[in-house]
């Protein structure tokens, strides 16, 4: 019996934005929905106070889609008819404003010259009460809300999308620089022997035939030699850099945390071949790779 083939996820930016304007018989609705990379998970609405109502159904409507990130929503609503409000009129506080004012005008012998307007302007006369709700604003608040996470996880692929292949173009970068250095080392040890074995016949040059057709000198030369050895830290690389393939491609299941993990470890075993090294074209390989793992590091970090 075949196993099922495990679905690959694809790679997610988190950075995308999207916005949409809807107009009803009710209503006229803006919204834009922004998304920046965050180690999290963080939420702000930015709204009219009718909306706060409704901020954490919001809330988890956008998380159940996108589980990380910095993620702002902006919704600006303009009602279009008056059935939901009533105007209540304080008659009362008008006439003490009106008898305020004339007895003002009195003390400083100014002539009052009162308007409606004076009376509007002073506040409290004239206050809008709402008599209805709102049930049928949240309703087309959601259906637009589910289109702008559709709009922005589409943005959100192809960004991931494109950060993926900047990875593996570093990656194929990575890779050429240690086959460099696998080829390089060879004759970069023989060197080193060669140079060990000058510095003697300098420190010693009426020994320097003895010692160089004494075993023991030359066991104790390789064994120096020995500590520059790269090819434990290079079988290591070659491992972790598999790994990374394996685990950006899908064959593995594994995510930007993950990975992030593993070119740490491909940094710690280029920063070793890099100071066990004294050849030119080795080090300049290292710092080669050193600069592709940070970059890929810093392409990680807006990854889900």
């Amino acid at each position: 019996m075949k196993r099922p083939l495990k679905k690959v996820r694809k790679m997610r930016s988190m950075t995308g934005y999207a916005n949409e304007f809807r107009s009803t018989e009710k209503y006229d609705v803006s919204m834009e929905l922004k998304s920046v990379n965050s180690r999290y998970f963080e939420f702000k609405l930015k709204s009219y106070s009718s909306v706060d109502e409704w901020e954490n159904e919001i809330k988890n409507i956008v998380f159940e889609k996108l589980k990380r990130g910095k993620i702002d929503c902006y919704i600006k609503i303009v009602e279009k008819n008056a059935q939901n409000y009533n105007i209540v009129v304080n008659h009362e506080l008008a006439k003490k404003y009106e008898e305020a004012l004339v007895s003002l005008s009195r003390t400083v012998s100014i002539v009052p010259e009162l308007t409606l307007k004076d009376f509007v302007s002073l506040g409290n006369v004239l206050q809008t009460e709402r008599i209805g709700g709102y049930e049928d604003l949240f309703e087309l608040l959601k259906e637009i809300l589910e289109s702008l996470i559709q709009k922005t996880l589409v943005m959100m692929n192809v960004e991931g999308e494109k950060t993926k292949e900047d990875i593996e173009n570093s990656l194929e970068i990575i890779s050429k620089s240690r086959q460099l250095i696998e080829g390089y080392y060879p004759a970069s040890l023989e060197k080193y022997k060669k140079l060990l074995k000058e510095r003697m016949q300098e420190l010693f040059p009426q020994n320097a035939e003895d010692l160089f057709t004494n075993n023991r000198f030359l066991m104790e030369i390789e064994m120096v030699a020995s500590r520059s050895a790269i090819n434990e830290e290079m079988v290591r690389l070659s491992s972790h850099i598999s790994q990374f393939k394996n685990s950006l491609s899908g064959k593995v299941n594994g995510d930007s945390k993950k990975l992030d993990f593993i070119s740490q470890e491909m940094n710690r075993e280029v920063n070793t071949i890099a100071s066990k090294s004294s050849d030119y074209e080795i080090i300049q390989n290292t710092i080669i790779m050193k600069s592709e793992i940070e970059k890929i590091r810093e392409q990680l970090r807006n990854l889900e």
